[in-house]
């Protein structure tokens, strides 16, 4: 048993199984894979995958103990305990620089119709790490149950892993959720990231753990064992989505912190197509870097240091343009892209490409598409509805909340897109205005004049300007009378504001009307 002194959890004990895995090089390498890429914005969030992972230990064993203490007859091995905590410990194993923008520099590596994600490369290091460690001692088994873990569920055509999964398919909620999304890995970086980006963090998970117990479920159709929270904490598990929301809305998705993650991406992808082979000089292939994991565990956030010393001009002006902080010029942003009904990427760039003004800036070569997603961590779904919950009268069945028990802080839409277009050549000052222009006409489709949007009934209404081309356009209103006032009954159909808008309004409202 070994004590650590964690920021966030205080003082943890970790027993020997994790220590062992610990001081091994393979997981002393996330010292050098930073948790975040926000630093550019948020000075202080410069924490990394090292203290995440024995974050993520601890709250595993914290949990499977409390199931195993409180529900003796789930009789919970030793084996699985261990393997649930060295699940924990190393699912993060598989993160490279720039942590999850690190995959999408790998796919633009690889060839056409191949995707790659980085629990593969964990689930390989974690096979890797027992290899070449020999006092980690795990059986075959245990490695495959630690990697099953760590994926979420284990393949189909492995029989007696996929057997055991749905036999204890509580077991492979604790780590890596895939049913709802509530796992200790996101409590976690919740708390950690929140501390680090000094954000606040409403969410108590010391209230959660006591409530959670593992009832018999129906999951579309087929009955299972999952672990399911008691019907009064919905409201605590709904604020645990909206830090989820928050975090990814004031830091993760934060406009300069993705883009200068895209531009930290450009350089490595820069670095490993120094040629028509797609090779780095030190490391090769990123196709056959991902499968080795002797090589993949020497790339760390290091790397950019390398490109900065290297002779890549390409890769090494990028991260001299960060450094000088010339980043990437914007020349469009729609915010609320559905709503507004903005294409994807691929529609994008084509409509783009066709106007002749905008060819330099938008070429595929040039232009960056950055698209902003704010959910509760399931798209356009809400979690809630996919999480089991038990009364107190009846603990033994997990029943599906209806609708009308739903918090009533949920949003309108769950989730939300903002789209930001960038090139990467430099825009001379004077044109960008017309080029932001051009490209605005170009994407969004054509709106009526004096649409009203807002939410009906607050006077938060306002007036969307007219984007089509008009040789004669209407003065302003001079007259009050004529400006939108508070309707009593709507006469057209309005599509409401983001919440986030409309909330930030009725805030500055509040506070002039206290002012005076």
């Amino acid at each position: 048993m070994k004590v650590f002194k964690d920021p966030i959890h205080g003082s943890i004990s970790l027993p020997k199984h994790c220590v062992d895995v610990i001081d091994t090089p393979e997981f002393q390498r996330l010292r050098n894979i930073k948790q975040l890429t926000a630093e550019t914005v948020y000075p202080g969030a410069t924490h990394n995958r090292f203290a995440h992972c024995i974050g993520v230990c601890y709250l595993a064993g914290k949990v499977i103990e409390h199931l195993r203490n409180k529900q003796r007859e789930l009789k919970i091995t030793e084996e699985e305990v261990k393997c649930v905590q060295l699940a924990g410990l190393c699912h993060d194993l598989g993160h490279g620089p720039l942590s999850h923008k690190f995959e999408s520099v790998v796919n633009r590596l690889l060839p056409k119709g191949k995707k790659w994600e980085h629990e593969e490369a964990s689930v390989l290091m974690v096979h890797h790490l027992n290899r070449e460690n020999k006092k980690i001692g795990l059986t075959q088994v245990e490695v495959d149950f630690i990697s099953d873990l760590i994926s979420g569920k284990p393949p189909k055509d492995e029989v007696v892993r996929y057997k055991r999964y749905q036999e204890r398919r509580f077991l492979y909620q604790i780590v890596a959720n895939k049913d709802n999304g509530i796992d200790v890995d996101k409590w976690d970086y919740f708390a950690r990231d929140s501390h680090y980006l000094g954000l606040s963090n409403s969410f108590d998970l010391e209230r959660i753990i006591p409530f959670m117990r593992v009832c018999r479920c129906v999951r579309e159709g087929v009955t299972t064992e999952e672990i399911c929270y008691r019907d009064k904490l919905v409201l605590d598990l709904d604020a645990m989505f909206a830090v989820r929301w928050d975090l990814h809305y004031r830091a993760y998705q934060h406009r300069v912190v993705k883009l200068t993650e895209s531009m930290y991406g450009d350089a490595l992808y820069e670095y490993f197509t120094v040629d028509a082979k797609k090779t780095s000089p030190e490391f090769g292939r990123m196709e056959d870097v991902i499968k080795d994991m002797s090589i993949y565990r020497q790339i760390d956030d290091q790397i950019f240091g390398t490109i900065a010393r290297s002779k890549d001009n390409k890769a090494q002006d990028i991260i001299e343009r960060i450094r000088k902080r010339e980043l990437y010029e914007c020349i469009g942003e729609f915010m609320d892209a559905d709503s507004k009904n903005v294409p994807g990427d691929n529609d994008i760039q084509s409509k783009l490409k066709s106007i002749p003004r905008l060819q330099p800036y938008c070429s595929e070569d040039n232009l960056l598409i950055i698209n902003h997603k704010y959910d509760y961590g399931m798209k356009e779904k809400n979690p809630l509805k996919h999480i089991f919950f038990y009364t107190k009268d009846n603990d033994k069945k997990g029943i599906l909340l209806e609708d009308e028990k739903m918090p009533p802080t949920l949003p309108a839409k769950i989730q939300l897109r903002d789209v930001r277009l960038y090139t990467r050549i430099p825009v001379p000052e004077e044109e960008l205005p017309g080029i932001k222009e051009t490209v605005s006409k170009t994407i969004l489709p054509p709106v009526p004049v004096k649409q009203l949007t807002g939410i009906e009934g607050t006077g938060l209404e306002t007036i969307v300007p007219d984007r089509t081309p008009s040789k004669s356009p209407s003065p302003p209103p001079s007259d009050a009378s004529n400006a939108p006032s508070r309707p009593e009954k709507s006469k057209g159909k309005r599509s409401p504001i983001s919440q986030d808008e409309a909330a930030g309004k009725k805030r500055k409202l509040d506070y002039e009307k206290k002012g005076n």
